[in-house]
């Protein structure tokens, strides 16, 4: 059932639910393949919502959104809690060409373990 209706301004993409954690080295380890273009109307901006903690509070945990190959993330988020929180933010994508693009979660923290479980994407028009 989609969750789509004319009156919101948001369709949910993808989501995963699924526990990962990454060490001092970045890693990939969540993915989704999206369209530029839903339910017939093209999306300005793609709303991510992530779950981030760290094993240790002295050392950070890092979540990076990147979106195909590149190289700079179009989003950044830092913890340094030890139970799981909620990050969430809203990334522009008008310099994307319509079509399906690949949105990466990795993960980073130095000197500790980095956890995630709930990795969200909405299309925001």
């Amino acid at each position: 059932m989609s969750l789509w209706h004319p009156m919101r301004l948001a369709q949910i993409l993808a989501y995963d639910d699924t526990r990962v954690s990454a060490g001092s080295t970045e890693e990939e380890k969540k993915y989704a393949r999206i369209s530029t273009r839903g339910a017939g109307i093209g999306f300005s901006a793609l709303r991510i919502i992530v779950s981030l903690w760290t094993s240790s509070a002295a050392s950070p945990a890092y979540a990076r959104i990147y979106i195909d190959d590149e190289t700079t993330p179009r989003a950044e988020f830092t913890s340094t809690s030890t139970a799981e929180e909620i990050k969430e933010r809203i990334i522009s994508i008008l310099d994307l060409a319509p079509g399906i693009h690949t949105v990466r979660l990795k993960l980073q923290s130095l000197g500790a373990t980095a956890y995630s479980e709930l990795f969200e994407i909405w299309g925001v028009i």
